[in-house]
């Protein structure tokens, strides 16, 4: 073998070398973004901790829940809820007379047709939409999440996102009616806890916060300040002294309003299907009612 046939091969060698290091570089950059760093938190119950959430409510706890709901409804004034917009008028197309005698031999078509349409709500509608305790929670855990060091909001169209730096340290996202935390700790430091949370660290979008907590009630929200504090104690981060809270309850609006703002988005889709017009001059029947027909 000559020196320009080895010269050959390692030159093959080496090119297919660097090629591998590019490839091994590029799936580690691309594991690297898919599942940030999160927090360890072991939120352990204390011994006098009782497990509030999974004990039955006795028949006079209930009755005095229910009092106290009706009681405060009665003194919050409710407000009035815009009306939804409605469905535009379908517009029948204009028929000429004399178009609607044809010829025998001309094939004849009818077309079908429906609309389906769906509104995209942004994050800002989402949360003025709310009920009116959600959005009471909505503005607690935003001042609690600001009220931290460094922490920084983002409201994009489908969540609002909490940084420090480049960090995303939690989120909050509307699903319907109903509000979530999502917070950068793992999943299975709250096992075995009160904190009723969710593993969504399947979902590329969260991965960077894949411990989900729904809202549900103020006792909900209590835990889920306890949950912030944790993680921030972990991260050793303080509260800012100079916070002052603000009010961030968003007044309701109609989807017609926030249309006319950007806010919400009216998609349409529509779908039609063609069919032929056949005469049919002989229906065929049944075989046994010919046989009927031969017996009688």
């Amino acid at each position: 073998m000559d020196n320009k046939t080895m010269l050959l091969i390692l030159m093959i060698v080496l090119i297919a070398f660097i090629v591998l290091l590019a490839i091994l570089g590029i799936v580690f950059i691309i594991a690297l973004r898919k599942r940030a760093p999160v927090v360890k938190v072991v939120m352990a119950p204390r011994p006098d901790e009782k497990k509030q959430e999974d004990e039955p409510v006795t028949a006079s706890a209930a009755t005095a829940t229910e009092e106290a709901t009706v009681t405060e409804k009665e003194s919050k004034p409710k407000a009035e809820p815009s009306p939804e917009p409605e469905p535009e008028p379908e517009v029948e197309p204009d028929i000429d007379e004399d178009d609607e005698e044809d010829d025998e031999d001309t094939p004849q078509y009818v077309t079908e047709g429906s609309e389906r349409v769906r509104y995209n709500r942004s994050m800002t509608a989402k949360v003025a939409q709310l009920p009116r305790e959600a959005k009471e929670w909505y503005s607690e855990l935003k001042n609690e999440l600001l009220s931290y060091e460094k922490v920084k909001d983002r409201m994009s169209w489908k969540r609002e996102t909490f940084r420090m730096g480049r960090m995303a340290v939690a989120r909050l996202v509307v699903r319907g009616k109903s509000l979530r935390l999502l917070v950068a700790v793992e999943p299975a430091g709250y096992n075995g806890t009160k904190y009723a949370v969710e593993d969504v660290s399947n979902v590329a979008s969260t991965a960077d916060t894949p411990t989900m907590y729904r809202i549900k009630n103020p006792r909900r929200v209590k835990y889920a300040k306890e949950m912030i504090a944790g993680m921030m104690k972990e991260l050793k981060v303080f509260k800012d002294s100079h916070y002052v809270a603000q009010d961030f309850f968003l007044p309701y609006e109609g989807d017609l309003a926030f249309m006319r703002r950007g806010l919400v988005k009216r998609i349409v889709t529509g779908t039609t299907r063609t069919f032929k017009i056949e005469e049919v001059d002989n229906l065929d029947k049944p075989a046994t009612d010919n046989g009927a027909g031969g017996n009688a």
